[in-house]
């Protein structure tokens, strides 16, 4: 049977477009899994721990995550899933090990232990109008609570980033608060 130039050309194309398809659904993100929980589907992908607050000041864990930084090849995605909005009561919990971007940092106002780790609580205070910083000041001008959380059975130990801004801010209190409700979801 002869093969013609173009039905050569034309089967490589379909071959191509074949193999480019089945590489991009290899690739998808865990959250792509779609059980409606950002958590639950975030750790299908990951080798790290994943948690779960159970507290989260009044508000409903959304089903979509927010917009995530591309991580170098190589290294699993991180997570950050955002609760509230801009013109009210607003935070952000984001997990990775490593994680794929940096957060806001400010001065340490309050340290505690969560699940046997060190947990530091930052205040975005302003440097040139504010002398000294306190945790009172997590709620006037935002901050965020940093700790690394134990691995679960078999997972590797997860970097926890809570953070608030916005409008209304969680207070210090509040953060140490979330973190301490955060259960593994497997």
């Amino acid at each position: 049977m002869l093969v013609h130039n173009a039905d050569m050309k034309r089967i490589a194309a379909a071959l191509a477009s074949t193999f480019a398809l089945l590489t991009g659904l290899a690739v998808q993100p865990a959250q792509a899994m779609g059980s409606g929980n950002p958590y639950v589907d975030q750790q299908v992908g990951v080798t790290y721990t994943v948690y779960q607050p159970t507290f989260t000041a009044g508000l409903k864990t959304p089903t979509t995550v927010a917009n995530q930084p591309d991580c170098p090849t190589g290294t699993e995605q991180s997570l950050t899933v955002p609760y509230g909005s801009r013109t009210a009561l607003q935070f952000t919990v984001t997990e990775g090990n490593p994680m794929c971007s940096d957060i806001s940092t400010g001065p340490t106002v309050l340290t505690t232990t969560i699940m046997g780790a060190r947990a530091t609580v930052k205040a975005y205070c302003d440097p040139a109008t504010v002398r000294t910083c306190t945790k009172a000041d997590v709620r006037k001008y935002g901050g965020q609570l940093s700790v690394t959380l134990p691995a679960a059975k078999g997972l590797r130990p997860t970097l926890v980033w809570i953070e608030t801004t916005g409008r209304q801010k969680l207070s210090a209190n509040q953060l140490v608060r979330v973190a301490r409700s955060m259960k593994p979801v497997g």
